[in-house]
């Protein structure tokens, strides 16, 4: 099975912007075959009040996620299965939504990252009763304006990247780790170069770490200058990638999502304003392929066999789905889907029940 692609996305409806979560079924749909043909597309839409930026599966519920903004107050939990939000998920009007979330093992509980809005966008880790949704609690994020959040495997440590404020005068970005039951930092690992921020990162299960990079706020002509991939296999220093200079001077604006490959410890991120992908070595350190296929790529994730990498990216006037075998590196043409309606920053794999709940609210 490969899985449903699930991205956030918009577009100009009646004179109108939408904004949606799509879910692009991958499994019996003719997508092993040929393209798909723009009237049968395997495409399904919930309509929602913000553009959905992350996701975090609920894990009682498969058919049920908790959807995100990336620097606003939206959120909701939507059933996937019938394509509607089931609830709104609020914050406090202080506080701004940052873009990812994460449950508790268990699923009891829903974590959010957000910053206070008065207070230099200091970060909160929020904690919510997965059920009911209610504020339980809040813990520090250890740095400010709080992005991307993973769980580690043991339960209790959340890695979090904190952006950082303005290069001048602002909090310096760093990627912390986080005890959730003491409310303590565990570890902060520091950015040495600082034109860039923290932005996603992909953990593999030993504790390997790749993170990529945004421009950092305060910086004249942000567009023009240049995001970063950083790697750090376990134990060792975060390092930037500097060479080689060719294909890191593309790396214009913000490199967006990455992913990591095991067990080859290969790490691909996405260059949209370098319209770029990049692979990597972790171990190594160096590069090992680039990618000028795509116009302006984003999302990229792995399809749950294991076989393809998924790329969202431009396509004309539209955005596509096109794939990659994750054995050969080959790009695959004749598997592209157009139109995806995912314009997002991140696409996502995920398994879907076969059958809806019975339930229409996450009481």
């Amino acid at each position: 099975m490969r899985g449903t692609i699930i991205g956030g996305g918009s577009f100009i409806q009646d004179g109108e912007q939408k904004y949606v979560l799509t879910l692009v079924a991958l499994d019996g749909t003719g997508v092993d075959g040929v393209a798909v043909a723009a009237n049968k597309t395997p495409v399904r839409l919930i309509f929602t009040t913000f553009l959905p930026h992350a996701i975090a599966i609920d894990p009682n519920h498969a058919g049920r996620a908790a959807v995100f903004e990336k620097h606003g107050p939206g959120a909701c939990y939507v059933d996937l299965l019938r394509g509607e939000v089931l609830t709104p998920i609020t914050t406090a009007s202080s506080r701004h939504f940052y873009g990812h979330g994460a449950y508790s093992v268990d699923g009891n509980r829903l974590y959010a990252t957000e910053s206070l809005l008065d207070d230099a966008f200091r970060g909160a880790l929020v904690i919510r009763d997965a059920k009911t949704l209610q504020q339980l609690g809040t813990m520090p994020t250890f740095g400010t304006a709080p992005h991307d959040c993973i769980l580690l495997d043991d339960g209790t440590t959340m890695v979090v990247t904190n952006g950082g404020g303005p290069l001048r005068g602002g909090a310096a970005p760093n990627i912390c780790y986080i005890d959730i039951p003491s409310e303590t930092l565990l570890e902060e690992v520091k950015l040495k170069a600082p034109r860039f921020n923290a932005g996603h990162i992909a953990i593999t299960p030993r504790g390997d770490l790749a993170m990529v990079s945004a421009p950092r706020t305060g910086l004249p002509n942000k567009s023009r200058s240049l995001g970063a991939v950083s790697l750090k296999p376990k134990g060792q220093p975060l390092v930037t990638m500097s060479k080689p200079k060719k294909v890191v001077q593309r790396m214009k604006g913000e490199t967006l999502s990455v992913l990591i490959q095991q067990p080859q410890q290969r790490v691909l991120a996405t260059h949209p304003e370098g319209d770029m992908i990049t692979m990597w070595s972790l171990s190594e350190g160096k590069l090992l392929r680039k990618y000028d296929d795509f116009s302006q790529p984003r999302g990229i994730c792995t399809t749950l066999d294991g076989q393809l990498w998924v790329v969202g990216h431009s396509l004309g006037t539209g955005v596509a789905l096109s794939f990659i075998d994750a054995s050969s590196g080959a790009v695959l043409p004749h598997k592209r889907i157009y139109p995806s309606y995912i314009s997002g920053s991140h696409i996502f794999a995920h398994q879907l029940p076969p059958s809806p709940s019975a339930t229409a609210s996450p009481q």
